[in-house]
């Protein structure tokens, strides 16, 4: 899987001197499962940008892997580190088989670039989060925010939440 990953990140981040949109990854850290009852799912930044990608996932345990680093903000003190996710993968298949995918067909370059916070979740997910603070966003995200910021940039396992939406 390590390798799969590192294929992935030289395909959608490359190294520089390579031109990429996306930032690359530090390192990777099995996040936990996406566990789906149903589908779609969405990877989104809800309110704050018009859409995502919506995605048609099997229902089951799905193993999700993040890349990320602590990167100095430019403009900013260099010696303040904001924690970032910059990829997140969701393998459906063996790492084999995926590797062995055809890559160069329309739709793999698209990329979901976030601003400030993004949220993996099905319809009913979303809805249980309502209702939503004064300026629109999900109570969990506020609180996610404070979690990461108050662990530092050491703490590489807090650069991202799992939250727990029940929904009946």
């Amino acid at each position: 899987m390590e390798k799969l990953l590192w294929r992935l990140t030289d395909k959608y981040a490359p190294a520089p001197p390579a031109y990429s949109v996306a930032s690359r990854p530090t390192w990777f850290d099995h996040a936990g499962d996406l566990v789906v009852v149903n589908s779609p799912i969405t990877w989104e930044t809800p309110w704050l940008t018009e859409g995502g990608f919506s995605h048609q996932l099997p229902a089951g345990s799905h193993p999700v892997y993040v890349g990320s680093g602590a990167y100095a903000p430019l403009d900013e003190d260099p010696e303040v580190f904001w924690p970032s996710v910059t990829l997140v993968v969701i393998p459906l298949a063996e790492p084999s088989r995926i590797a062995a995918a055809d890559w160069n067909v329309p739709g793999y370059h698209d990329v979901h670039l976030i601003e400030d916070y993004a949220v993996l979740w099905g319809d009913e997910a979303m809805r249980a989060s309502l209702p939503h603070d004064v300026d629109g966003t999900p109570s969990f995200v506020r609180d996610a925010r404070s979690d990461i910021r108050a662990g530092g940039p050491q703490d590489r396992q807090g650069y991202w939440k799992n939250v727990l939406a029940a929904c009946e």
